[in-house]
């Protein structure tokens, strides 16, 4: 452990992330990160947290979320402002440092942030944790084979991505950390809807699998009621195909939704349909469970071996396994296979609090 990272409740971190919410009513960006500080603060109220946000939200005034300096570099996602963001980012986390000196710099994603925590760890003397994310674990990370032999404590959010992680670098991550969620109550709605997609439009989510498994049941179930919330690049060639197929009748697209309205549609709903091919963790199945429903998905992200989630091997398979358990009698008992206080106690621990 380096120099001053004795255990203590006190402890100050410095977030790097490269975005965070504008305000308190931002909740549709980077919702566990969200959870996660809100728990974190009111189960250990002496530590504090800094946070530099380098691209997301667009300003440069530094405001407070929920009680938590946040000191956005407004970075726009701009290549051409990358020298001046990397500059502005180490200048504002050394003012930081001087004013209050920091103990631990955890990074999100294994990329910039992460490149540059790693320099100012070295700078303060102090321990750095990267969080891996999503995509970042990909062989076309250029920051993952500059980073991987460095003094970083990695984290993985799901066994699935620490094994692709081990494959790709050869090295183990450190720790294994769920992204948690805390219970909600659960309104008495009636369950009329039979299938909901909740996700990002893009190729990867492979939403086109959805709307061939609506055509497919339509036909001997034209009744069915599906829905799919989301959107992104891929929504003109998914409404074609809603047209193409002809199963307007079957399924909405309705677009992007608060994320009260979308807890409101899954207690509504019977299924979550969700054939990514690729999750670092889909923080949505947690959101999906703890709202009562079932789950088909391919073995991505945090998938787990439970009663109410039904893994496919391939797209047939997908298709298969969702016909069969709408012809069957499901329960709705709310499940939290993630509980956020496990995920609080995880990184307190790593944080050096406990």
């Amino acid at each position: 452990m380096k120099a001053g990272n004795f255990m203590k409740s006190s402890k100050h971190i410095l977030l790097l992330t490269p975005g965070f919410p504008k305000d308190e009513n931002d909740v549709s960006c980077i919702p566990p990160l969200q959870e996660f500080l809100n728990s974190f603060k009111a189960r250990f109220p002496d530590s504090r947290f800094s946070v530099i946000s380098l691209h997301y939200p667009y300003r440069n005034k530094d405001y407070y979320w929920n009680g938590i300096r946040i000191i956005p570099i407004n970075g726009k996602n701009s290549r051409i402002k990358k020298p001046f963001l990397w500059f502005n980012t180490v200048k504002q986390a050394k003012n930081i440092n001087k004013n209050n000196k920091i103990d631990t710099i955890h990074s999100l994603w294994l990329g910039e942030c992460a490149m540059l925590g790693n320099i100012l760890a070295d700078k303060f003397d102090c321990e750095h944790i990267c969080s891996l994310m999503g995509q970042d674990v990909n062989s076309t990370n250029r920051y993952l084979k500059r980073l991987i032999n460095k003094e970083i404590k990695i984290v993985a959010i799901s066994e699935n991505q620490a094994n692709l992680f081990r494959d790709l670098t050869k090295r183990q991550v450190d720790e294994i950390i769920n992204w948690g969620i805390d219970d909600r109550p659960i309104n008495n709605f009636e369950r009329d809807i039979d299938l909901l997609g909740v996700g990002s439009l893009i190729p990867l989510k492979n939403y086109s699998l959805f709307i061939r498994l609506v055509e497919q049941i339509s036909k001997k179930n034209p009744s069915i009621n599906c829905k799919l919330v989301g959107a992104g690049p891929e929504l003109s060639k998914l409404k074609a195909m809603v047209k193409e197929r002809k199963v307007e009748k079957n399924i909405e697209l309705i677009g992007l939704l608060s994320r009260t309205e979308i807890f409101e549609l899954m207690q509504r709903s019977m299924i979550l349909v969700h054939p990514s091919t690729f999750e670092g963790f889909g923080y949505v199945f947690a959101e999906a469970l703890i709202n009562g429903m079932n789950i088909v998905s391919f073995n991505v992200g945090c998938t787990q071996n439970h009663l109410k989630w039904f893994i496919a091997k391939d797209e047939q398979d997908f298709i298969n396994i969702a016909q069969d358990l709408l012809k069957t009698t499901l329960d709705f008992v709310p499940v939290n296979l993630f509980p956020l206080d496990e995920t609080v106690e995880s990184y307190a621990s790593i944080y050096g609090i406990k």
